[in-house]
């Protein structure tokens, strides 16, 4: 019992750091120039988790086909996910509400779930790759915490609904983590690998279909070229040397 106390100490961290990025996005005034960096930021740290950390686990599933079947269904649960909801927006507020704020918070809620199921998963394994793991993914999450607000911020949500909705990110990377350490202790890789495919997918669309696209409808310059790519070689340098 211990050891899985201790999962969901990890796996809080996190969100912690997200919350971190909320606070950042509270004391500074909203801009589209300040949103648009953050959401290339974000875009590019999530961009590097999928390509760089989660894939290459994905790819070493025995029989492969079944993670990449996974992917595909992780990617098309997303779309009618992402469908279901721009459908209840449009019927409560009215077809021209934007729910790009909504989408966001359920990739960022699914990457949180990813990270729970890692280091859930890897504690199973050895202690020191779940505190590595977690390590990576703290500093990750803090430009992922300043979009999730800012989006809200902008759309005037009240700030006590908004705190309540980060600290909501609980429930995922809990749930991640629970799932991870007790639904996977003592299995076989191939299914910790299958659930990680499907959470793969679920981001992959989120990052091309959504988080991108509105990053692009906001101030883009060169320097929102350079945020997104400077954010992808530093998670990818961070992670590097976590190794």
């Amino acid at each position: 019992m211990q050891e899985f106390l201790f999962a969901l100490t990890l796996s809080a961290l996190p969100v912690a750091s997200n919350f971190m990025g909320a606070m950042i996005a509270e004391a500074l005034p909203s801009s589209k120039q300040t949103l648009g960096l953050a959401l290339h930021a974000t875009a590019g740290v999530l961009l590097a988790i999928a390509s760089t950390e989660l894939i290459p686990r994905v790819l070493i599933a025995k029989p492969v086909w079944a993670a990449i079947l996974a992917l595909f269904l992780g990617g098309a649960f997303f779309v009618w996910i992402n469908q279901l909801l721009k459908l209840s927006k449009n019927r409560l507020r009215g077809v021209d509400h934007n729910s790009v704020s909504w989408v966001i918070f359920l990739s960022i809620a699914i990457d949180l779930f990813g990270d729970g199921l890692m280091i859930g998963t890897s504690l199973t394994i050895a202690p020191h790759l779940g505190v590595m793991l977690t390590s990576g993914r703290v500093v990750a999450h803090i430009p992922e915490g300043f979009v999730t607000n800012a989006e809200f911020k902008s759309q005037n949500m009240p700030r006590t609904q908004r705190f309540w909705l980060l600290a909501a990110f609980l429930i995922p990377v809990w749930l991640g983590a629970t799932l991870g350490y007790w639904g996977l202790r003592g299995q076989t890789d191939l299914p910790k690998l299958i659930v990680l495919a499907f959470t793969t997918g679920t981001l992959m669309v989120a990052i091309v279909e959504e988080i991108l696209p509105e990053a692009h409808q906001t101030q883009d310059t060169n320097l929102s070229t350079l945020t997104f790519i400077g954010s992808f070689a530093l998670s990818m340098l961070f992670s590097s040397y976590l190794e």
